[in-house]
């Protein structure tokens, strides 16, 4: 097997990774309305975006890579794009998907999004060293613009969650207080809660509905290259696998990727099992 199928396979996994890790995390970033959050309680934002952007760039230059073999024999060079996360999102949307040969898949298009260009223009700004070396710029520079948890929380103020989304989120907070419950009624929580805590990080409602629009345009770029790939060069890996996790709905993403609910309806039975047992508990 060639290096370069390796290689591919192994970078698109590690785009996959970073985009999933960047909105777990942004999911957790605090806002809280009028109660004002300071800039040392929200280092997740830098933290998820950093991972997410980077994630996002890799996948785009990965499609726009692959689609330039498939239809010309050679990969173009994409050093020219740099971090330009709004030129890459256009690349891939110009993409002339008719001329890849034996297109198995009929191509998704650009989704719209109504936080957009703002949205865009902020991960732009972070992927481009502005944002994420912002507090570090501001040690030595007065002029330096610390904008990164402004923009957010504006973006926060503009979208709501679906009924859904508070449906499972409200799920999985009822699973890990049924857990702790079952820690304590076994004397184990000196054992348990503190690796509880660690895969118990608090989810933003807020949060969770601007990191859901970011996937939006993850998982567009991840069907596009589903697509370029998807038999279509016998020289290239199929990549569909390898961005499974950011194929689905959006609410689906969620459920499955952020909230850790696998099988909804088992979970709700073995949640109302867990309330005759412990009868006492508030089962709301």
């Amino acid at each position: 097997m060639s290096t370069r199928w390796n290689y591919l396979v192994s970078e698109t996994q590690f785009a996959t990774e970073l985009v999933v890790t960047g909105l777990r995390k942004l999911c957790t970033v605090p806002v809280r309305g009028d109660w004002p959050v300071g800039h040392d309680q929200t280092y997740p934002l830098h933290v998820g975006l950093h991972s997410y952007t980077s994630g996002l760039e890799r996948l785009c230059k990965l499609t726009i890579a692959c689609h330039g073999f498939v239809t010309t024999g050679t990969f173009p060079p994409l050093k020219p794009f740099g971090h330009k996360i709004g030129d890459l999102l256009d690349g891939v949307e110009r993409l002339d998907l008719s001329k890849v040969p034996q297109l198995h898949k009929p191509p998704a298009g650009r989704p719209a999004d109504d936080l957009d260009p703002t949205l865009t223009d902020a991960l732009e700004r972070f992927a481009n060293g502005a944002g994420r070396y912002e507090h570090l710029d501001s040690l030595w520079n007065d002029q330096a613009a610390v904008a990164t948890l402004d923009t957010w929380t504006q973006l926060c103020a503009q979208v709501t969650v679906s009924e859904r989304v508070q449906y499972v989120l409200s799920i999985r907070t009822a699973v890990i207080s049924a857990i702790r419950t079952l820690c304590t009624d076994g004397d184990l929580e000196a054992s348990a809660f503190a690796i509880l805590d660690s895969v118990d990080p608090p989810l933003s409602a807020p949060s969770i509905g601007v990191a859901l629009h970011l996937y939006q345009k993850a998982s567009w770029v991840a069907s596009t290259l589903d697509v370029v790939r998807y038999y279509t060069h016998h020289d290239l890996p199929l990549l569909g696998e390898a961005v499974q996790d950011i194929r689905p709905p959006a609410e689906a993403f969620f459920q499955y990727s952020v909230a850790h609910i696998e099988d909804e309806h088992a979970t709700v039975e073995e949640l109302q099992e867990h309330f005759k047992r412990f009868p006492d508990l508030d089962d709301d």
